[in-house]
């Protein structure tokens, strides 16, 4: 088979190439090793009562993000106002009122703008060093820095954090961000359950190598996460491809799981809250949202070091702390309220290998230095190369469409 580009992954980054270059008019198949489309966006529809995200949920920075037109367009149920900040918190025995609540909105918004401050005055430090670390607020400022970075705050650059363009406004797509992406993926040539071993470099193009075959091409784009890349998953006989392979690991994916929890009935009148913050005297404090299913539906999310501890504990041991901390707010009657749950396996998954990516401290210009390299017939696409808008699904999809105008440019 010989086409004019091979896009390998069918994640955001994938779908965004594919669209780009069927308007292009141009030859190209995606291959895609899994058993579905989507990657990091996958709307579970099995596990629990009604279908919930097991990735990526948010249409993030809504007001400028290029899939909101898509979702309007193909009937999305998305929310059209931000309720991140709306939340109820439980600390050490008790509820927090609404005073103290304001009160710690402020230091948590002070917290991250100073790291927007450091990267203004050309700090590229670790969040850690920036960040409260004592303090009534400080475990609960890191606990969102693991979730929105997906990484420790010791491990993650500060400037590469503020690279980030957050508009600030969050809608929550209700019928599932996976939903949408396997929506926006229909009548592209998508070839399901088709790994790729090897991108072979050859005089006017390339060789993309799979279990079923070979795919004579003149470019390829490569989606996959960087954890993957960075594993060797694939082999790249491509000297072009490496200013970016050189980069790759100082760019990993972290961590970010979910454990979610159906019960028979809302442990309170939910009404607009989105989130619970459970933080006991001792042991491991969650974050839960109050999914947006007509059961009620509680997940937690963990990022991180506490995420890996999870997985490594197992799937039971995941649910016995969610199922605990919801006890531990509500009472003891919501253990016999269970009624479904469910966990995450990202970093288990050996076709992703975590969550989205961070700069290391002190290396965010490798992260741009990898955008910005040229890498010839070899291009590479996906949130890690999103410069704006990393670590998010809309991210992913704009530099799949930037990679599909530059294999178009390449071609003539």
């Amino acid at each position: 088979m010989q086409v004019d580009v091979v896009v390998i992954g069918a994640g955001a980054a994938g779908i965004g190439a594919g669209q780009a270059l069927k308007a292009q008019g141009r030859s190209f198949v995606i291959l895609e090793a899994a058993d579905r489309v989507g990657g990091r966006a996958f709307t579970d529809r099995v596990s629990l009562p009604d279908p919930w995200d097991q990735g990526c949920h948010w249409f993030h920075c809504a007001d400028v993000n290029p899939l909101v037109p898509w979702g309007e367009r193909l009937g999305a149920d998305f929310e059209r106002e931000d309720r991140m900040d709306s939340g109820v918190m439980w600390i050490k025995g008790g509820w927090l009122d609404d005073d103290t609540m304001t009160r710690g909105d402020t230091v948590f918004s002070q917290s991250f703008a100073d790291v927007y401050s450091a990267s203004r005055r050309g700090d590229d430090c670790a969040l850690s060093d920036i960040l409260p670390a004592t303090g009534p607020w400080s475990a609960y400022i890191r606990y969102v820095a693991r979730l929105m970075s997906s990484g420790d705050p010791a491990d993650v650059s500060v400037s590469g954090y503020a690279d980030y363009a957050d508009t600030e406004v969050n809608y929550v797509v209700r019928s599932g961000l996976g939903d949408l992406i396997e929506r926006m993926a229909a009548g592209l040539p998508i070839r399901l359950n088709t790994a790729v071993t090897a991108v072979e470099q050859r005089p006017g193009g390339v060789r993309v190598v799979t279990e079923a075959g070979v795919i004579e091409a003149k470019t390829v784009i490569v989606t996959v996460s960087t954890n993957v890349l960075a594993a060797g998953a694939i082999r790249l006989d491509a000297p072009d491809a490496r200013p970016v392979m050189d980069r790759i690991a100082d760019v990993p994916c972290g961590a970010y799981e979910k454990i979610a929890i159906a019960l028979r009935r809302p442990p309170i009148d939910v009404g607009e809250t989105q989130f619970c913050w459970i933080e006991p005297y001792e042991g491991q404090p969650l974050s839960f949202e109050f999914a947006p299913t007509r059961t009620p539906i509680l997940i937690a999310h963990v990022g991180g070091s506490d995420a890996r501890t999870l997985v490594a504990e197992g799937r039971q041991a995941m649910i016995d702390l969610a199922v605990e901390r919801l006890v531990d707010a509500f009472g003891s009657a919501v253990r016999a309220d269970v009624t479904h749950a469910e966990v995450t396996g990202w970093l288990k998954n050996p076709l992703i290998r975590g969550a989205y990516s961070h700069a290391k401290p002190g290396l965010a210009g490798r992260r741009r230095e990898m955008i910005a390299a040229e890498t010839g017939d070899v291009l590479f696409a996906g949130e890690a190369f999103s410069l704006k808008w990393e670590a998010t699904a809309h991210g992913a999809w704009q530099s799949g469409q930037d990679a599909a105008k530059r294999a178009a440019a390449r071609i003539g």
